[in-house]
């Protein structure tokens, strides 16, 4: 059965590959595909819904609660008091002050630089997509928008629009060409906080100076500025926007056989796993002169809030735990 299943998954990745190789790649095929990737994460996708419920709790008041001294919808449970007490006890109304809908403004940022060109990255980021719209769907966590980046980010599916649908993925298969020339994750996060600020500004319902907007990163980790992303990412905390870098590293697996992979690939394949690379800098010592500094890259890595995928059946225990401390984070400030 495990057989079977890896079986299936080296022949969507194979799938995938050609997809991407074709000279004009036809809207039908991204249909395809996006409906072969929905059903190959459909399980985990209603995993990941369950385990974003118990976090992302109602936002929204829709349902009617009381007891209030003036509404629009009586309760009738306390019409007999209220007549008992010699009208008294007048709180007798019911308001929508019972959050029961969720209304989170979510967005989604894909990596489309060449780092990510890897066959098995690529599919890798197309299943964890997949798996992350699917769930937020299936969660109504209310807002979805998706874009994409490299060297500039453009929006694929904006807010306000439709609920994501299956034209919807096959619009964004198509769209990613993974071959921008860089990764600007700083002008990523200065494009998206002015949208989601755009965003919030715009959703015509009260309190959403409340609102906490969550922006989900998938990338290969690669980023440079540090300490100017550090700057943005504290930003984004005062505005209410949590940001989540999913880290793919899928670069030391095995293509699968009969995938089509491209002249440029065969050194990214050689590229180390994130968890082992190092970032060197030059520092000034006591005597100010210049020094060697090597360090993890990860320990110098800006995001608080990251996750390592490297197979996407751990996606769903791996997020959610990272959104579970952030919420205890903001339950205890």
């Amino acid at each position: 059965m495990l057989e079977d299943e890896e079986n299936l998954d080296l022949d969507l990745q194979s799938r995938y590959a050609q997809f991407r190789e074709a000279t004009q790649p036809a809207l039908d095929g991204a249909a395809d595909l996006w409906q072969s990737y929905t059903a190959r994460t459909s399980d985990l996708a209603f995993q990941l819904c369950e385990q974003l419920r118990l976090i992302l709790s109602p936002t929204h008041a829709t349902r009617m609660k009381g007891d209030y001294r003036t509404g629009k919808r009586l309760n009738m449970r306390q019409i007999i008091p209220f007549i008992a007490s010699d009208f008294a006890k007048d709180k007798i109304w019911l308001r929508r002050t019972k959050p029961s809908a969720r209304r989170y403004q979510v967005l989604l940022s894909i990596d489309d630089s060449k780092s990510m060109a890897h066959s098995r990255t690529a599919h890798l980021a197309m299943q964890t997509v997949t798996l992350l719209s699917s769930a937020l769907t299936k969660l109504e966590v209310g807002d979805i928008s998706i874009c994409r980046f490299g060297r500039h980010m453009d929006i694929l599916h904006g807010f306000g629009e439709q609920s994501f649908s299956r034209h919807d993925g096959a619009r964004m298969i198509s769209s990613m060409s993974f071959g921008q020339r860089s990764t600007d994750v700083l002008k990523l996060l200065q494009s998206s906080l002015s949208y989601l600020a755009d965003a919030r500004s715009n959703q015509s319902t009260s309190g959403t100076g409340e609102l906490w907007q969550l922006q989900i990163i998938v990338s290969d980790g690669m980023c440079e500025d540090h300490d100017r992303l550090r700057c943005l990412l504290r930003q984004a905390n005062e505005n209410r926007v949590v940001v989540v870098f999913v880290i793919l590293d899928a670069l030391n697996d095995p293509a699968p056989a009969g995938a089509a992979e491209s002249a440029s690939q065969p050194q990214q394949q050689q590229r180390s796993s994130i968890l082992s690379m190092n970032r060197v800098s030059y520092q000034s010592d006591s005597q100010g002169k210049m020094e060697l500094k090597m360090e993890r890259y990860l320990d110098t890595f800006p995001f608080d809030n990251f996750v390592i995928v490297r197979d996407v059946q751990s996606l769903p225990d791996v997020l959610s735990a990272t959104l579970r401390q952030w919420a205890e984070r903001v339950n205890a400030a």
